[in-house]
């Protein structure tokens, strides 16, 4: 029986393997009713060009006629041409970054994690894909590695050993756009050994069935180092020790093998027989050839009386990689799709056959409400991959919530908490038609990869995504004006954070301790509202600061330790700065503060390498604890007249720090104010009244080098002060 399920399967996959066919469908987004390009071919509006995330497979493939097995997963690459020029294949930044696209046996069709979008009617594009899908740390090096046990069956939807070790690579280029189906020729790029076992001499058919075999491949490295560019494999690391285990199918043994060389006289495999070893060995090097299989025959006699055996090379050969009688044949996962109307849904699986408390992978389709959503959520216990695609959300009042409460939810909205610690899913694609997300959306839910925002949604609420293992790529649509409190909070998202212009609020902690997040911080230019700690501790994030001319208000820790390192550029509408604001970013160049700054906090400045002047606006009303500490300022600094009070540590550490002048209403410096300003030589104070100096005030501060210069109707009155005695000159300060 199972021969014969050998010799089916071997039928199924024959002159395939090299040639694994994806076709990636593309397909233009639903434009308005006129068409979304006018007869010369402008894209109107913002909208894109979408790549659907469907891939139809056309030739056999894997594990039946309609390709790969359910569940399976490709990588890929896309790469806009510039000036009709091949662009390069980067870690990110190209038009898509390693999407997910995964095969549904049950549609036969592939669906990506996210739409990709044409960039316009011109550009062409280079296609890059690859198999298994994973997260690789370098286009150029991606490390991968084959197992050592393939022998493992697949099973509970994971892959066995031998599939896990077989990767494969394909590249489309100079792809121009188009709506037709684009094919993707998926190629081994690993080598292949194959070693069949011949019945030989002195063996009865019984006999040789029965005696026990066993081939080890021997003397291999099993890393490899893989360039994404162009496909080529590398040994990356040294010979293992211990053998790798083939897959087993009657008397052949094959075993994916990292394209290398076996050095002269050194054995290829271990071969037992009835508990007897023995050890292939050429004497020549043998190359394991990327994309092909060696194949070896060896005739196995039996020695009569002697309990010996003998082998013999029968054949030997580099053959095409052309078929398989391997694939995923663990259990499928069930991709249940169902057709709901609003309200109905928990109906619409039943009528489909289906145990809903046992559905893990759904695609809806029809419409739906909050009371759908409260259904998944709280009566799917195994909920785990959701397609909304293609679902329209209606509005709804819900009742009885609490003391006669009614709830009301609008159409095209994700309902507050609709799954809330819906710990089970790991991914959903949202629908085509949204305009708002709400609050506690997906908080402490299960999410993982990448999250795709559609294209309409307006508004994210507070604490939505906050709590997930979002590691992949975050896209935001064009139309997004709000994001609430926390939203993205903490989440590790590994991309560039691209904003849309349109945005005008985001909330306090929206990305706070989003530590993963590279590239450039552009603030939309229509930004309003920004929340305390926005963008706290994003420490992947650099270059410059420019704060748009709508946004007046900078809260606590609003940038916090981002560590950008490139310049600020504040404008002078800004009114107040909070507590923390810009500490701990290096940047570097001068600080120039807004003219119609009223309000300076504590700590803004910490953690920076501002260069030159400071020039202090006249209409600021207080200089906080800590407001300059720690920053290189050089030349003279100003006090503005008004302030009374020098908080601790306001200029601490400002060691560049050369001439300080004090405004006639300066009450009191206090404690550590210019602590460590080593190369502080002038002061000049216009005060007529000494203002009171704290004891630590000028800490670490040469005093007996320090120049005082006051008043001359007060010199007697500083000289004599208790809080100015200690400098060494203090001298009028003359017209």
């Amino acid at each position: 029986m199972y021969e014969i399920k050998y010799c089916r399967m071997i039928r199924r996959h024959i002159n395939f393997l090299i040639y694994m066919a994806v076709m990636a469908c593309v397909v233009l987004c639903a434009g308005c009713a006129d068409g979304l390009f006018g007869e010369d071919g402008a894209q109107h509006s913002a909208r894109r060009i979408e790549l659907s995330g469907e891939i139809y497979q056309e030739a056999v493939t894997r594990i039946d006629d309609n390709g790969f097995s359910d569940g399976d997963g490709i990588g890929v690459y896309i790469v806009d041409y510039k000036a009709g020029t091949p662009g390069t294949l980067q870690q990110s930044g190209n038009r898509a970054d390693n999407v997910c696209y995964t095969y549904r046996a049950a549609n036969s069709k592939w669906y990506s994690y996210y739409d990709v979008y044409w960039k316009d009617l011109n550009t062409h594009i280079d296609v890059y894909g690859y198999y298994p899908y994973a997260n690789p740390e370098s286009v150029d090096n991606y490390t991968f590695m084959v197992q050592r046990d393939q022998s493992t069956a697949s099973a509970d939807g994971k892959m066995g050993g031998y599939e896990a070790s077989d990767f494969l690579w394909g590249k489309l280029i100079d792809v121009a756009p188009t709506s037709a189906a684009l094919r993707l020729l998926l190629r081994h790029r690993m080598s292949n050994a194959c070693v069949k076992l011949v019945k030989g001499e002195g063996f009865t058919e019984q006999e040789w069935l029965r005696a026990s075999k066993l081939v080890l491949v021997t003397n291999l490295s099993r890393k490899a180092s893989i360039n994404m560019k162009d496909g080529t494999v590398k040994v990356a690391g040294s010979v293992e020790t211990s053998a790798t285990i083939p897959l087993k199918v009657s008397d052949e043994w094959r075993t994916i093998v990292v394209p290398q060389t076996v050095p002269a006289g050194t054995a290829l495999f271990s071969i037992t027989i009835g508990g007897v070893p023995y050890k292939f060995v050429k004497n020549e090097a043998f190359t394991y050839v990327s994309g092909k299989q060696m194949i070896f025959g060896i005739k196995v006699d039996k020695i009569a009386d002697s309990g010996k055996y003998g082998f013999t090379l029968l054949s030997e050969g580099i053959v095409p990689w052309e078929n398989d009688f391997v694939s995923h044949d663990a259990t499928a996962k069930e991709y249940v799709i169902v057709n709901s109307t609003a309200g109905n849904l928990r109906d619409s699986i039943i009528a489909s056959y289906k145990d809903l408390t046992k559905v893990r992978y759904m695609k809806v389709t029809g419409s739906v409400n909050a009371n759908d959503f409260f259904f998944m959520r709280d009566h799917m216990p195994w909920l785990t991959d959701l397609n909304l695609k293609n679902v329209r959300i209606e509005g709804v009042e819900i009742s009885g919530i609490g003391n006669g409460h009614v709830a009301k939810y609008a159409d095209y909205e994700l309902p507050d908490e609709c799954f809330h610690n819906k710990k089970t899913l790991r991914s959903v694609v949202l629908p085509d038609v949204l305009r708002r997300i709400g609050n506690n959306a997906f908080h402490n839910a299960g999410l993982t990869g990448s999250l795709n925002v559609p294209e309409g949604v307006e508004e994210i609420g507070h604490d939505a995504f906050v709590g997930n293992d979002l590691i992949g790529i975050l896209t935001l649509p064009s139309t997004l004006k709000k994001m609430g409190s926390f939203a993205f909070g903490g989440c590790g998202f590994v991309c560039p954070l691209n904003l849309p212009n349109g945005l005008e609020e985001i909330g306090d902690g929206c990305f706070s301790d989003c530590q993963n997040l590279y590239g450039k911080l552009i603030l939309p230019s229509r930004l309003k509202k920004l929340g305390v700690r926005a963008f706290h501790n994003c420490q992947a994030l650099e270059g410059d600061l420019v704060i748009p001319k709508y946004l007046t208000v900078i809260p606590d820790s609003a940038f916090m330790d981002c560590k950008l390192g490139g310049r600020l550029q504040l404008h002078d509408g800004i009114t107040s700065i909070g507590n923390h604001a810009f500490a701990g970013n290096g940047f570097k160049d001068g600080l120039a503060l807004p003219n119609r700054l009223k309000v300076l906090e504590g700590g803004n400045f910490i953690g920076n390498n501002f260069s030159g002047s400071l020039k202090i606006p006249t209409g600021l009303l207080r200089i906080s604890e800590e407001a300059f500490a720690g920053c290189t300022f050089t030349g003279d600094v100003e006090i503005p007249e008004g302030i009374m009070h020098l908080h601790k540590r306001a200029f601490a550490g400002s060691e560049n720090l050369q001439k300080i002048i004090l405004p006639s209403d300066l009450e009191l410096i206090d404690e550590e104010a210019f602590r460590d300003c080593k190369s502080l030589r002038v002061i000049e104070c216009k005060s007529i009244f000494p203002p009171v100096v704290k004891k630590s005030a000028f800490s670490g501060v040469p005093l007996q080098d320090i120049t005082v210069m006051v008043p001359e109707s007060a010199l007697n009155d500083y000289k004599q002060s208790g809080s100015w005695s200690a400098f060494g000159r203090i001298i009028a300060k003359t017209k």
